[in-house]
């Protein structure tokens, strides 16, 4: 099953010409049409975007990456999972969202969250609660609740969660997938809807720990707009 892939198999079957970035991201999308309506990982998908043939020697060669709804990216909605921002539309791209960009990823999503990542069972989103994918009756963990669910359910190669004191870690470990925390300052906090600048991280939600690396490569590095932004070179 090609949405089973993890981002490292999806990369080796494009270099291959084994599948197209097309079927991919239509595989991806029929299965959050089938699934997503019980599991409630998404709060908004976007439509398949013309990726231009440069992206194929691109890194991430034009695969869909997954946000927690508490990131900004330019032209798409970002709510925090409360009514409060329902019609907000962000104006600009959190650096972590614009690095995968810049290394050929394709937006493909927000994801479910507790409300302003207040919460660590995923059951407090102002829209209803994300569903764990292994049992629907037990907590996917949160507050990233979404971008666990949605890798742990093969409707994300990968994604981004944000994680002030476990937010990640606890739903990567609910639903049985790789999450990382990275330390204090070595990913840009700008475009992150804060909860407490002085812990939040954002980090990513992966198949496997060789994507998380990958994923975490990505996203590193001093940002200029975010004062606490960590000056080191990336390994």
């Amino acid at each position: 099953m090609i949405a089973g892939l993890d981002l490292g198999g999806a990369r080796a079957r494009l270099a291959a010409g084994e599948s197209s970035r097309e079927e991919l991201w239509t595989a991806l999308a029929e299965r959050c049409d089938r699934h997503d309506a019980r599991l409630a990982c998404f709060r908004h998908r976007a439509p398949m975007p013309s990726c231009p043939s440069a992206v194929n020697d691109s890194i991430l060669m034009g695969l869909p990456f997954v946000l927690k709804d508490n990131m900004s990216c330019a032209g798409t909605p970002t709510g925090c999972a409360s009514r409060l921002l329902a019609g907000y539309v962000s104006p600009y791209d959190a650096t972590a969202a614009a690095r995968l960009a810049a290394a050929g990823g394709a937006y493909f999503g927000k994801t479910n969250m507790d409300e302003f990542a207040m919460g660590s069972s995923g059951e407090h989103s102002a829209y209803g609660p994300t569903r764990n994918p292994w049992n629907l009756a037990c907590s996917p963990g949160g507050s990233s609740s979404g971008s666990a669910a949605a890798v742990a359910a093969d409707l994300a190669l990968f994604a981004l969660g944000s994680d002030t004191g476990g937010s990640i870690r606890l739903p990567a470990a609910f639903c049985g997938v790789v999450g990382v925390k990275p330390s204090y300052g070595r990913v840009s906090r700008y475009g992150l809807v804060a909860f407490a600048s002085s812990l939040d991280q954002i980090g990513p939600i992966t198949k496997s720990v060789a994507d998380a690396a990958l994923i975490l490569e990505l996203i590193l590095g001093h940002d200029p707009r975010d004062a606490t932004s960590l000056r080191a070179p990336v390994p």
